[in-house]
């Protein structure tokens, strides 16, 4: 399961290295509170949380490497849901909207 946040290039051209840095923020503050909102057994799911960038550099995954994590986040038909990266996402989605608005006023 991975998170992937991306931004028109065109956009990105003109302001890269500000929205670089708004875009590496958001991913790092996703990271942080999906590791804070994972139910924890072993703890492997939690270590395995993080952030990789990719090309363009706009665009990072986000997300844990188990093979059962999607089972924790989206239940099984005999687990309930325990959603950690869906809300983690959700709560910088809008601050992440807000820091991406403020870099795009000053040019």
């Amino acid at each position: 399961m991975k998170v992937t946040v991306v931004l028109p290039t065109p956009l990105a051209n003109e302001i890269a290295d500000e929205l670089k840095k708004v875009v590496f923020l958001a991913a790092r503050n996703i990271e942080k509170r999906a590791k804070d909102l994972v139910p924890v057994d072993t703890g492997a799911t939690k270590n395995s949380i993080s952030v990789e960038p990719t090309m363009p550099s706009l665009t990072h995954i986000i997300g844990p490497t188990t093979e059962y994590a999607p089972f924790v986040e989206y239940g099984t038909r005999n687990s309930n849901a325990q959603p950690f990266m869906t809300p983690a996402m959700e709560a910088e989605t809008q601050p992440f909207r807000d820091a991406v608005a403020q870099t795009i006023a000053k040019y």
